[in-house]
């Protein structure tokens, strides 16, 4: 009998609880599609990154699972105080308690093992989706098929058995003390409200707003590139981290309650249209579910903090393709080896053009003096890296770039985009070369800089007849070819040109100096690896939180939409229009799930403001990262915005059943 209760119990709160089991059945089927991309032999062998994204996946579905536990758990404790009173009533009819709570744990397991069935087939498509996502992105010739393995089959059902073995057991113990009186009354009776009186709410909002000002203001103050190496930062940042979870929930718990009170004072804000009808209704919730506004809040932070992170990678990886790698093959190396890297080179690829240059030491080193970042060392004396200015222009003729002019008194500094505003580095006006020709600087550049030009982060240009006299350290050839290279050359070159990439140092010990060949093949792989990864990783978080954030206040409208139905019947029968109704419904929908936005949005764009810091010297400009953050917002908004959606429709059909 029990048995067939809890199937139709099941079927009916499938029914009830549709936006909570699609969430499920998602997070599970996301599970499953990473589970078997990461375990896929085929993935694997697209790229040597790709080997550590299987270890990666486990430690990261350690945080996802916590997070769909809480869900479950939120949403089985919420069913269960809803129901408390249908158990209640079966106890006073003589069943056992310890019947009743198996029947719950039952229903709870069966819809748990339809959201995981159901899962299996949607993360398998999803997996094939992913697959050619990563083809694409590591520029692959061909599609891969991702193929079903038993061990993606194990660990979703662990990850189920471990979730829902702590759900039951939770809800087991909560069954357990509950009396038959409890549970009659379990469903009347309010959370209690946090916050004692409006000066302990005032008090606990103005000093979380604090904590949360220090935090951002000790956030912005250690992640800068010049503290970087400091090696209190990873303990500045955790203080940070728990000062912004503090100010979190602070102000969740005290925002709601503090709004209202604005609004029940001002009468004429009170008594307009139907906002005395909204703020009664939201009463409750602000008063009473600070703490679950805190969690959603906090979950929310770390979405769209997740979601702006890929962003920012993203556009870093593809600035430093740009930036290591300009020409399909660049290689530095004795001037009589270079022509053997163009032979391997040729024997599989149709080469457009290429350049070889020299690089010049100028002992004088009036540059490395004041920035000692890389030293060049010949007869262990240091020396700045020099370059003909026909050089530097050929080399910009190859990439389609403007070419640069010189008088032949005057030089010019190309530099990495980090050190352009380096106080000493600004102060030289004027050098005077190891071959005594003195040069006045025209500019310092930034635009077209590669490190690869001189090994260096600069090198200083000058006009060609002004390196006569200066010696020459090495030697550079640049190519461009027809065909995308790949990581293959790379290989080829280090097997057929070991002896050129080799020697032996003076303590006998082989050195192999392949860093000297860069194939931008090799680069674009391992750059598109890395991108994958954080991107999948972080969105793939951002996802799970925001699903999570979107059904628990889902939920708990739903639970209103049918807890207050005679609130509708009421202002329906006082002819309040069903147009009207509804539009009191979005309003008051709105504001359940605007609320715990507002402050992670602030502070999102502070800790995204701050870590731009870091990566600005790896994007095309300073403030690409507001483009970052508005789309990121927008993705987020997107997602939120069908839950809201979603949510008002169930509402909007709850209430025509009255």
């Amino acid at each position: 009998m029990l048995g067939k209760l809890a199937v139709r119990n099941v079927k009916r709160s499938a029914r009830d609880y549709v936006i909570y089991l699609i969430t499920i059945i998602i997070s599970f089927s996301l599970i499953f599609a990473l589970n078997l991309i990461s375990t896929s032999e085929a993935v694997m062998e697209l790229s040597q990154g790709l080997t550590y994204f299987q270890y990666i996946m486990y430690g990261i579905n350690v945080i996802v699972l916590g997070v769909i536990c809480f869900l479950i758990n939120y949403t089985t404790k919420f069913i269960f105080e809803k129901r408390s009173k249908e158990f209640g009533m079966y106890a006073l009819l003589g069943i056992k308690k310890r019947k009743i709570n198996k029947m719950f744990l039952l229903e709870n397991l069966l819809l748990g093992f339809v959201a995981l069935l159901v899962s299996m087939p949607i993360g398998f498509a999803i997996s094939q989706f992913l697959s050619i996502f990563i083809v694409r992105l590591l520029e692959w010739p061909q599609a891969i098929f991702i193929e079903l393995n038993l061990k993606s089959f194990i660990l979703l059902f662990i990850y189920f058995a471990l979730i829902y073995l702590l759900v039951l057991w939770r809800a087991n113990r909560r069954m357990k003390k509950s009396s038959i009186h409890d549970l009659l009354n379990l469903e009347k009776q309010n959370e209690k409200k946090i916050t004692k009186s409006k000066k302990h709410r005032n008090i606990i909002f103005l000093l979380s707003i604090t904590l949360g000002i220090i935090a951002l203001f000790l956030w912005n103050l250690k992640l800068k590139p010049e503290v970087l190496q400091d090696s209190s930062i990873m303990n500045t940042v955790l203080i940070c981290f728990v000062l912004l979870i503090i100010s979190i929930y602070g102000v969740m718990i005290s925002v709601g309650d503090f709004i209202l009170s604005v609004v029940l004072k001002n009468k004429k804000i009170k008594y307009s249209k139907d906002n005395l009808f909204i703020a009664r209704t939201f009463s409750a919730k602000a008063k009473t579910l600070g703490f679950v506004f805190g969690t959603l809040s906090m979950l929310i932070t770390l979405s769209i903090l997740f979601l702006n992170i890929s962003s920012l990678n993203k556009g870093a990886y593809d600035y430093k393709i740009e930036l290591d790698s300009p020409y399909d093959v660049s290689v530095s190396d004795k001037k009589e080896n270079l022509n053997d890297y163009l032979k391997v080179i040729k024997e599989d690829y149709t080469i457009k053009n290429d350049f070889i240059y020299d690089v010049y030491q100028d002992r004088n080193a009036k540059y490395l003096k004041v920035f000692p970042v890389y030293e060049y060392k010949s007869d262990e004396k240091k020396y700045d890296a020099v370059i003909k200015l026909s050089d530097y222009n050929k080399l910009l003729e190859l990439r389609g770039k403007d070419k640069i002019t010189l008088k032949n008194n005057e030089y010019s500094v190309v530099v990495y985009f980090k050190h352009k505003n380096d106080e000493s580095f600004n102060e030289i006006n004027k050098i005077t070369l190891s071959n005594g020709i003195e040069l006045n600087r025209k500019e310092i550049m930034t635009k077209n800089f590669f490190p690869r030009l001189s090994n260096t982060d600069y090198t200083i240009i000058v006009p060609d007849m002004s390196v006569n006299g200066l010696e020459t350290n090495e030697s550079h050839l640049v190519v461009n070819t027809v065909e995308k290279t790949k990581t293959e050359l790379k290989e080829k070159i280090k097997t057929k040109l070991k002896d050129h990439l080799t020697y032996i140092d003076e303590d006998g010990k082989t050195v192999n100096t392949s860093y000297n060949v860069m194939v931008k093949g090799e680069l674009i792989e391992e750059t598109n690896t890395m991108v994958m990864i954080i991107s999948t990783i972080c969105i793939y978080m951002a996802f799970i939180f925001i699903a999570s954030v979107g059904t628990i206040i889902a939920i708990q409208s739903l639970s209103d939409s049918n807890k207050y139905k005679y609130r509708y019947k009421v202002l329906s029968n006082l002819g309040v229009r069903d147009d009207n109704l509804y539009k009191t419904v979005r309003k008051q929908l709105l504001i359940l799930f605007g609320i715990p936005i507002i402050y992670p949005i602030i502070l999102n764009f502070c800790l995204i403001t701050s870590i731009n810091n870091i990566y600005k010297i790896m994007l095309d400009s300073n403030t690409i990262y507001l483009s970052y953050f508005i789309g990121t917002l927008v993705e987020f908004l997107v997602i939120y915005a069908i839950y809201y959606i979603a949510t008002y429709f169930s509402f909007k059909r709850n209430i025509k059943e009255v």
